[in-house]
């Protein structure tokens, strides 16, 4: 999704009349939520194996609005409306099994769910208001992979939405190392598999988190910008998160951990959800290879790649945000 944000004008402005809030049928969202290439995609299948958890979902939509409403492309109660629509659209449909994916290998196939047959049981069911009843009597979650909210957590908290957040942090070398290996570099310029809201300028394009930077990363060669991308959000992240105005929200998990240790941090995630484990839950838990031995030699490999590639700053500060998470993980915990 692309849009143009440095010509003075605001999007907003087309909007003139008050958008009104119906019914909230979407509750108990669960967000798996962190930076690119932190490691949320362990927790798909197995946090969908809980009770009363459906299977993980993709949901671009939040992901454009939240950052266009913080950039002020889209005006706050139209942002609002938006995301309420669509989420109860989405909660509707995936007790129809409407637009849910039945591709094998997908992440979001049903096939990698706790119990396929669910979902194709309600391919018989009729629509209608029975179906809106049903998921008002039910407590069910919905959880979602989702990128960066955490980044304008401020916007996310002012959207109305009934949610939780589970924030995966990484240890930023192996983190942003993961974002060289896959392209990202270079891959925000122009690849059309990138579906990151954009924004220009001087003619280049960069995801919307550069906003405020762009003069800075405009010259760097792709190691710089995927670590100066990287420590910025990161930073942006942490900021918003320690200033949250609903922290209880909120649970913190390393990717160190859920990897090394699955079976404390799937207790601590059992309380925070209210949610129980289920039968399943331990056959995804060892399809994930969890638990598993870290290599933090590796760790090293990656930083001095980085060093002989990025300027003294750049390497300074990611060894400094480096340190910091391996101490405190950033003053959160």
């Amino acid at each position: 999704m692309y849009c143009r944000l440095r010509n003075g004008k605001s999007i907003s402005s087309v909007f003139k009349v008050k958008h009104s809030m119906i019914e909230n049928i979407a509750k108990n969202l669960i967000f798996f939520d962190g930076i690119t290439r932190c490691g949320k995609s362990i927790f798909s299948s197995i946090i969908s194996s809980f009770e009363g958890v459906e299977h993980i979902q993709f949901f671009s939509e939040i992901e454009h609005i939240i950052p266009s409403v913080a950039l002020g492309g889209i005006k706050k109660d139209y942002g609002r409306i938006i995301l309420r629509l669509s989420l109860n659209e989405l909660a509707y449909s995936i007790q129809l099994s409407r637009n849910v994916n039945f591709r094998p290998k997908d992440q979001t196939g049903i096939y990698n769910y706790k119990n396929p047959d669910v979902y194709y049981d309600r391919l018989k069911l009729d629509d209608g208001d029975h179906i809106v009843q049903f998921i008002r009597d039910h407590n069910i979650s919905i959880p979602f992979q989702t990128h960066d909210l955490m980044a304008n957590l401020d916007i996310v908290e002012s959207m109305d939405m009934d949610y939780k957040i589970i924030e995966l942090y990484r240890n930023p070398i192996d983190n942003i190392y993961s974002w060289y290996t896959q392209g990202w570099g270079e891959r925000f310029e122009g690849d059309p598999r990138s579906f990151t809201l954009s924004v220009e300028y001087n003619n280049q394009i960069f995801p919307w988190f550069c906003v405020g930077y762009e003069s800075k990363i405009v010259d760097l060669n792709p190691y710089e910008k995927c670590v100066m991308m990287g420590i910025n959000l990161i930073d942006r992240c942490v900021s918003q998160q320690k200033n949250a105005k609903y922290p209880k929200k909120i649970m913190t998990i390393l990717f160190e951990d859920m990897i090394q240790n699955p079976n404390d941090q799937l207790k601590r995630i059992e309380s925070f959800l209210g949610k129980k484990k289920t039968k399943y839950t331990s056959n995804f838990v060892m399809k994930e290879r969890c638990p598993r031995v870290l290599n933090y030699d590796d760790r090293e490999k990656k930083l001095q790649m980085f060093k002989d590639n990025i300027n003294t700053e750049l390497s300074n500060s990611l060894v400094l945000l480096s340190e910091s998470y391996e101490k405190d993980v950033y003053g959160l915990l």
